[in-house]
């Protein structure tokens, strides 16, 4: 299937808030109350050529708890139209976008009008998949318990509320930016 067909069949928003567990909703919901999405970070969405993006996630995420609530915010509030897709539901789609040969989620494809990919996003923001990497010998190897690595995946992901997630989402847009401008100087020379 291509992205449109994905995008077709994915949830709604609420439709995939739908599927969380009280647990899980009460967490989604602090990660949303939380999310510091500024008016700037819209403005600069709603100029981009993205207007569609498609999540590829699951429920019992931990790092999608914290970080599908800041995405769902900045793209709703652009006005674009989001969807998700389950991971465990579509391997292929998922294997598209593979983490170090790992099915690590969520990822966000952010599409044009026409459903042509501009970017993709994901598993976690910088600072959170560094921590994992750095630990994840030490995890193996029985030095360091996996779930405290979570927990400070967490810790970061309280005091970050979100900011980082968005510049680096910023941060795409102005790479998609510069790439059209060089793009159109090449054509003018």
């Amino acid at each position: 299937m291509d992205l449109r067909e994905y995008f077709q069949i994915g949830l709604s928003v609420d439709a995939y808030e739908g599927l969380l567990e009280d647990d899980q909703r009460s967490l989604h919901r602090l990660y949303a109350r939380r999310a510091q999405v500024d008016a700037d970070a819209v403005a600069a969405l709603r100029s981009s050529p993205i207007q569609r993006a498609l999540v590829i996630t699951e429920p019992w995420c931990g790092d999608s708890l914290a970080i599908f609530p800041v995405v769902a915010r900045l793209f709703v509030e652009a006005g674009c139209d989001l969807r998700i897709v389950r991971r465990d539901e579509h391997p292929d789609l998922i294997d598209r976008y593979l983490t170090n040969r790992g099915r690590a989620i969520p990822i966000l494809i952010a599409m044009d009008a026409s459903f042509r990919e501009e970017f993709h996003w994901g598993p976690r923001p910088r600072p959170a998949q560094d921590l994992v990497l750095k630990h994840k010998e030490d995890v193996a190897a029985g030095r360091v318990e996996k779930a405290d690595v979570h927990k400070r995946v967490r810790a970061f992901y309280a005091r970050d509320c979100g900011r980082t997630i968005v510049s680096e989402l910023l941060e795409r847009m102005r790479e998609l930016r510069d790439d059209a401008r060089m793009l159109a100087e090449d054509s003018q020379n």
